[in-house]
């Protein structure tokens, strides 16, 4: 990617520290409020993902985590497990290692028959719990899964815009270059549904307006590509960045979830242009 130019890059480091601190006082009261783990662990890696630590805060989910373990390695439901076993392993894989090795075998026997993941062994392959499995997991990105996780792209085909964007977080992100020809045919499906005000929602056409959710995972898509575009991921950087409110969160219908993914998909731009 070129660099961009140093005004937006003041603006996006201005904004990564605003949701940065937006976000880690939202993990206090999420945890004063005793809300769901999953929402405190997705949003405590996303945090320390894009740079940050909250040492205090973190050390609470950690406790947390380990004490709502089960038996069985896993926690509620597949997408918790992957959570928390994720935020465990950000946080620190020498002390939690048997919790982490608990999870992660929890995890793969909860593959559906073609490798890949729903929400729950009876549920079907999702491509939103599978790529991410297999962003987040490096060690689960075997050349079946990946292949897998294409073939489920293709029968699904020009669909939604973020499972365009977590096939190629997966696929890319773990070098996967086999069928190349099918992940450029993606990567401009992808940019195709850019709307214009420089934004994403499920798809280009769809009624909803542009929203941070959206906008956040297809800018994460856009930076693995190969010589990732710049005027596509400047207009979404732009509309992230307009978007943000004073606080430093973004207007969605789950505050946190939307901060959260922003703040990561602007930090790895940050990454980009150093």
């Amino acid at each position: 990617m070129d660099t961009l130019d140093s005004d937006l890059g003041k603006r996006i480091h201005f904004s990564v520290i605003k949701s940065a601190c937006a976000l880690t006082n939202m993990l206090n009261e999420m945890l004063k409020k005793k809300l769901e783990l999953k929402r405190l662990t997705k949003a405590a890696t996303l945090l320390q993902k894009s740079g940050f630590s909250s040492p205090q805060v973190f050390s609470l989910i950690e406790d947390i985590c380990i004490r709502n373990q089960k038996p069985d390695g896993g926690w509620v439901s597949v997408v918790d497990t992957m959570w928390n076993v994720a935020f465990l392993e950000e946080l620190d894989y020498k002390k939690n290692k048997d919790s982490i090795k608990a999870g992660k075998n929890y995890l793969l026997k909860q593959q559906t028959s073609d490798f890949l993941w729903g929400r729950s062994v009876r549920d079907f392959s999702r491509i939103p719990v599978s790529g991410l499995m297999l962003y987040l997991f490096k060690d689960f990105a075997t050349s079946e899964r990946l292949y897998s996780l294409l073939r489920l792209w293709h029968k699904e085909r020009n669909s939604l815009t973020y499972k365009a964007s977590y096939t190629l977080l997966a696929l890319r992100e773990n070098n996967y270059t086999a069928f190349d020809h099918s992940l450029e045919d993606t990567e401009n499906w992808l940019i195709e549904n850019q709307k214009e005000d420089g934004g994403f929602s499920p798809w280009k056409s769809h009624p909803v307006s542009s929203d941070t959710y959206c906008t956040s995972i297809a800018l994460l898509g856009m930076l693995t590509l190969k010589g990732a575009p710049n005027i596509p991921i400047k207009n979404a950087v732009d509309w992230l960045l307009r978007f943000q409110l004073p606080s430093g969160i973004w207007p969605f219908h789950e505050i946190d979830d939307g901060c959260a993914w922003a703040l990561y998909a602007l930090s790895k731009t940050m990454d980009k242009l150093r």
